[in-house]
């Protein structure tokens, strides 16, 4: 034994040392866990998106607006998601979607596709982390530190 009390002092230093890395590593897990529930997130909000465009269900006055301005659009149409790539910037997370239609669509056409793409993945992530948003686009989506921002579609 000894009696000067060293082997508890060693204890002592063992276990701060161990509490201080498993503070860090667990702020890191959690965060990234966080971040890869979001990717996920995006991805079914993306799926949704492009069924939402298959099925061509519209309220009453988009689909008239549709019909007179953009009667592909009416239709269903085959869009693919490609691939969706999350960047952080500064405290923002920045959501990329990549989709692909063999049907040709003017840019104009696109856009709306992206735009409703972009709405669901907003909607679903806001959805999955339960967030009380006042905003009809789902625009202003903060998670703990991070803003949730869906840049412009993208298409192959």
């Amino acid at each position: 034994m000894n009696n000067k009390g060293q082997i508890t002092l060693e204890y002592i230093l063992f276990s701060s040392i161990l509490i201080i890395i498993l503070i860090f590593t667990t702020n890191t897990i959690i965060e990234e866990t966080e971040k890869n529930t979001i990717l996920t997130t995006a991805q079914i909000g993306a799926q949704i998106g492009v069924d939402k465009n298959a099925y061509a269900m519209y309220y009453n006055d988009t689909f008239n607006n549709y019909q007179n301005n953009y009667p592909k659009l009416t239709n269903p149409t085959e869009i693919k998601v490609i691939e969706i790539n999350m960047s952080e910037k500064n405290n923002e997370i920045q959501i990329q979607t990549v989709l692909h239609s063999n049907t040709y669509l003017n840019n104009n056409e696109k856009n709306i596709i992206g735009s409703r793409v972009n709405y669901y993945i907003r909607k679903t992530i806001s959805e999955t982390f339960d967030i009380k948003n006042n905003d009809l686009y789902y625009e202003n989506i903060q998670i703990n530190k991070h803003k949730i921002i869906t840049k412009t579609v993208k298409w192959r």
